[in-house]
């Protein structure tokens, strides 16, 4: 076709007006950012949590996208009282409206009024940097419990096993669980259940056959006369129409059983420290369809019986004999003619509460790796990690067989289980067959530390399956990966993983074994860094701030450990009772969790009255049961060192803790005292040259940490310390309180290839020790136990813990130096990169999950060159340190960071450049010789 002029003037003119059309069409819809996403919604730390008694709950969540310099600008929450509402978008109980704010956590309530028994959903939306606003995030919800005590109408009930009437020294007591029933009738359709339930013990509850929930040793331990909690369920889709039957089984647990040492050390109580008899409160409430509602409570119209649970003790054991089992006694229909009226008992004098936290859980099942048998008919099942838990046996054989289960950390020389550690703890299971077909059994009410299980007894020969490993723990060491180029030290951090699973367990345990079991402060503090490293504790130490809340002596001085069941002479100590201080200024740090601080400081201003008494010119003595560097290696740092650092650092941390709540009078007040310990302890304790008067490793670590050095020996104070440790052929001399601090301390002031030594170390002691001697977890001695050792009974047996976190909190270091990950305010949103790099190992990787996302940091070296990668979470920034003296050898991506915008730099000197960057994930590369 020939075009003519005009044609062709045409056609120019409707390609130009399509163009024009076009390029207006695409300038309105131009690319937008991907939508920033909310996920993981939580309330009070908690993924959809029953029955909280909090009024004010918080919400928080994460966000999720793709990209650089991501953020909230704005979010919307709504909460309602039924899901139909929340999936119309009516927030009926709240609607905060658009709220600019970037905070994603510790955003409370502030809608109507909280109302007990009642269910609750919530969603949120956010907008992002660009106010492009997000989907409505997947609903949340969680329930209220029952708030008032007129809500309660259960009465707490037991079964009469009569009382202790053996020499407490001289034989135990043991007496069987109790059990309870009731049979009841649904004649409507249900619309919602709900089951409120508590225990002066430990309780399991039942209902139509099946076990209510996956919690183990519910309702958790307290001081009982402060305060006792219970658990809420909901068991709607549980109750049948027509008969069904609820019973609890319930035994002594913390509130009536053994507890901790008193029997090794003879107190006057031996166990029984909050009463005698265990007991059950508990009711049930239904709601119809037709709107009536009904509950069903604890009282004397109950059927109480004893079991097969012939013995339950925490630290003794279990004995269960399946010949005297009540077949289907939790299910309808059951005759129960034959069982008593339960003994119906006063309410407790604490307060009725709902647990924190979660509580235990099964969080990993073992299959033995290897079975040995070193004597005929004693077989010995490895399950190849040391742990906290119960043994889950499977056996089939004649009735009236009676099977028997002890349990080991180690092995003597013989192949035999070394018992010697766990004192009077009997760590004794047994269980009496029935004789019909293969019967499998786990323990209720008891718990060990073991790797090893003996069985004896065991009728033929048994095989793997025999016994599995039921791993228990309140938490889930999975916030975090480290990985390095020493393997050792990749094994020391599954170690401290496992060791730190063990021993959360309601509270923070010194040891998971032997006949001890208690909340030491000393070791909680200083492993509460640590801990946070490693999992997600923030409910799970809240609930041990209220214990420790609880235990507060009177006078002040917060004890050696909470709960505090039984009191002795010297109930706290220096470094152990600064906990009250330590784990909130902490809770803060990591989770930006101001409500833990205020709930905390009136005791800790009353803890500080306490020290300011008990001290002389600003000098705090030792004083109590000084424990001083728990042990210790060859050097001894004063008791009365330990308590003047410490109360210098408590100061330190409320004046930081003051001005974080608002308290500006009080942050100058203890700034001031700061500066007046500061002066005391170094005309005391610090010499003209830098020297301190003892001249140990600790004395130098506590004092360079703590800031007590003054400014002009600090490095003096740093030099010697990493001299000490250089003629000790790079070895620690230090303990529980030193050790931890040795690490920071060189790392803060520069000798990074040092701490790596001792990091890398695998000669006594060091942690590589234990490693090189077969270890799974962190051992409370450094020389707890060597392979090569011809009596493994003889060494420190009888105070000898394999499963004992204390030296575990060199992870602290790990993360906030080789790794680098810190946080400069409350919470990760403004994040320090800060790795220290050095020769000593080829590469670190490690990530942690913080409660505003992943962070993650690794490097590597290429030669004379590092390669370094940080990914930082959505709506946070981070400044990143790079250790490098000409910024124009750095490069991004392969770009100069002049050709990076999203990039800014902060600072450079001499030493490293300081960059600051948005979320999203950034490759760096540069020269460095350390």
């Amino acid at each position: 076709m020939k075009l003519t002029q005009n044609t062709f003037i045409c056609l120019i003119i409707k390609i130009a007006i399509l163009c024009f059309g076009f390029n207006r069409i695409t300038a309105n819809t131009a690319p937008q950012k991907d939508l920033l996403n909310p996920k993981e919604l939580r309330v009070e730390y908690l993924e959809n949590p029953m029955g909280i008694t909090v009024l004010s709950p918080r919400f928080s969540w994460l966000l999720e996208g793709n990209g650089r310099n991501r953020s909230q600008s704005a979010y919307q929450i709504l909460v309602s009282s039924s899901k139909k509402n929340l999936e119309e978008d009516q927030g009926d109980t709240w609607d905060s409206g658009k709220v600019s704010s970037h905070d994603t956590n510790q955003i409370v309530y502030a809608g109507d009024n909280l109302i007990s028994n009642t269910d609750y959903y919530w969603k949120v939306k956010i907008w992002d940097e660009s106010n492009q606003e997000s989907e409505w995030s997947e609903p949340g919800h969680w329930s209220m419990g029952l708030l008032n005590f007129s809500d309660w109408q259960g009465q707490f009930i037991s079964h009469d096993v009569g009382y202790d009437t053996t020499d407490k020294y001289d034989s135990l007591y043991l007496p069987p669980a109790r059990y309870l029933r009731k049979s009841f009738q649904i004649t409507k359709k249900v619309k919602r259940a709900t089951v409120y339930s508590t225990a002066l013990g430990l309780y399991e509850l039942r209902l139509n056959g099946e076990k209510v929930g996956d919690d183990y040793f519910a309702p958790g331990w307290t001081d009982y006369n402060e305060r006792l909690y219970y658990q809420t369920h909901d068991i709607t889709n549980s109750i049948k129409q027509g008969d069904n039957a609820i019973g609890a089984v319930i035994a002594d647990g913390w509130y009536a059983g053994y507890i901790g040492y008193a029997l090794l050390v003879r107190l006057d109580k031996v166990r029984e420290f909050y009463g005698v008899n265990p007991s059950f409160m508990g009711q049930l409430h239904i709601q119809y369809e037709d709107g009536t509602e009904e509950v069903l409570a604890t009282d004397s119209t109950w059927k109480s019986n004893e079991g097969p649970v012939r013995e339950a003790d925490i630290l003794m054991g279990e004995k269960y004999d399946a010949r005297l089992e009540h077949s289907g006694w939790d299910t309808p229909g059951y005759d129960d003619q034959g069982w008593k009226t339960p003994k119906v008992y006063t309410y407790p004098d604490g307060k009725l509460e709902a647990h924190p936290s979660s509580l235990i859980k099964n969080i990993e099942r073992l299959r033995p790796v290897k079975i040995t048998e070193p004597e005929p008919g004693t077989y010995i099942f490895d399950l190849g990690k040391n742990f906290a838990g119960i043994a889950e046996l499977k056996v089939e054989g004649p009735a009236g067989t009676e099977v028997r289960l002890r349990f080991g950390e180690i092995l003597k020389q013989d192949g035999n289980i070394q018992t010697e550690n766990l004192r009077l703890a009997r760590a004794t299971d047994t269980y009496i067959l029935k004789g019909e077909g293969v019967e499998v059994w786990q323990p209720k009410f008891t718990y060990h530390g073991f790797q090893y299980v003996e069985v004896t007894g065991y009728p033929g020969k048994p095989s793997l399956d025999a016994i599995t490993g039921i791993v228990l723990s309140s938490i889930k060491t999975d916030a975090s990966t480290f990985k390095t180029s020493n393997e050792m030290n990749n094994t020391l951090y599954e170690n401290i993983k496992t060791t730190q699973e063990a021993n959360f367990f309601d509270i923070p345990t010194d040891c998971p074994q032997r006949d001890e079991r208690l909340g030491w402060t000393g070791d909680a503090q200083t492993y509460m860094r640590s801990a946070t490293y490693n999992a997600d504790v923030a409910s799970f130490m809240t609930k041990f701030l209220v214990d420790l809340d609880d235990a507060q002596r009177w006078y002040g001085a917060y004890p050696n450990f909470a709960p505090f069941p039984y009191s002795r002479p010297n109930q706290y100590s220096p470094a152990w009772m600064d906990a009250g201080i330590i784990i909130p200024y902490n809770m803060y740090k990591v989770y930006n969790d101001k409500r833990i601080l205020e709930f905390m400081y009136k005791g800790m201003e009353k803890f500080m009255e306490f020290q300011a008494d008990a001290s002389t010119d600003f000098i705090r003595p030792g004083g109590g049961n000084n424990w001083g560097d728990w042990l210790a290696v060859d050097e001894e740092t004063s008791k009365g060192y330990i308590g003047a650092s410490f109360y210098g650092y408590d100061a330190k941390l409320m004046a930081e803790i003051a001005e974080v709540l608002g308290r500006t009078q009080d942050a100058q007040k203890y700034r001031v005292l700061f500066e007046n310990i500061k002066k005391a302890f170094s005309e005391k304790y610090i010499l003209p040259d830098g020297r301190t008067t003892e001249d140990t490793q600790t004395t130098y670590a506590l004092a360079l940490y703590f800031d007590l050095f003054p400014e002009n020996l600090a490095e003096k104070g740093a030099a010697r310390l990493a001299e000490k440790i250089e003629k000790n052929s790079f070895k620690f001399s230090s303990g529980f309180l030193g050790t931890k601090h040795v690490m920071l301390a060189l790392s803060k002031y520069g000798y990074h290839d040092l701490a790596y030594k001792l990091f890398k170390q695998t000669e006594y002691p060091s942690w590589g020790y234990s490693v090189e001697n077969g270890s799974t977890s962190i051992w409370e001695r450094w020389n707890s136990y060597t392979k090569n050792d011809a009596e493994n009974s003889d060494l420190n047996a009888k105070m000898n813990s394999f499963s004992h976190y204390a030296f575990g909190s060199v992870a602290e270091w790990m993360f906030l130096h080789a790794v680098g990950i810190g946080t400069e305010d409350g919470g990760y949103r403004n994040i320090r990169i800060k790795p220290v790099i050095s020769k000593e190992v080829d590469f670190i990787n490690g990530s942690y999950k913080s409660i505003n996302g992943t962070i993650a940091s690794s490097w590597k070296w290429q030669g004379n060159k590092v390669l370094m990668t940080v990914d930082i979470p959505v709506n946070t920034k981070a400044k990143v340190h790079i250790p490098i003296e000409n910024i124009s050898d750095l490069r991004e991506g392969n770009k100069k960071l002049a050709k990076v915008p999203s990039i800014k730099v902060v600072a450079t000197n001499e030493k490293e450049a300081i960059l600051e960057i948005g979320s999203g994930t950034y490759s760096f590369s540069f020269k460095y010789a350390p």
